[in-house]
């Protein structure tokens, strides 16, 4: 009996093992989703380790669409729905689905630059003004 609860406990360990659930991928010229449990966040580094660093995170969490080109990302992301003042505290990252933001980073210059927006329309005329294609195409997250 407790062979089997030392082999039970071991197991636990494993499956609660803390950074599992961490993961990133490339979006374009050192941008990358940054993922953790069920929030993703868009983040800038030239360093390949730094994805998680809240210097580095330039579109905070709940991000759930991106698309992309050589110039620009353009996504979509649900604002959270805690109003008090945090950036990384885990247990308070629920989105509030009800509402949508939209963004777009310009990525042609080394200084990139970011526009968010918290209607369509208005991220629509962005898109237009910048020559972003209206049929570019959206990753869901």
């Amino acid at each position: 009996m407790k062979k089997l609860t030392i082999l039970l406990f071991c197991f636990c360990l494993t499956t609660c093992y803390f950074g599992q659930n961490e993961s990133y991928e490339e979006i374009v010229k050192n941008f990358y989703l940054a993922k953790w449990d069920e929030n993703t966040w868009i983040s800038y580094t030239k360093d390949d380790n730094n994805f998680f660093d809240t210097e580095k995170i330039i579109i905070g969490h709940n991000v759930f669409a991106v698309g992309y080109n050589k110039d620009f990302i353009v996504g979509k992301k649900h604002p959270c729905a805690n109003k008090d003042a945090h950036f990384m505290d885990y247990d308070s990252l629920k989105p509030n689905r009800a509402i949508t933001n939209y963004f777009i980073i310009d990525t042609r210059n080394d200084n990139f630059k970011r526009h968010i927006f918290n209607n369509e329309n208005d991220f629509d005329n962005w898109k237009n003004r910048l020559g972003i294609s209206k049929n570019l195409t959206y990753i869901k997250i």
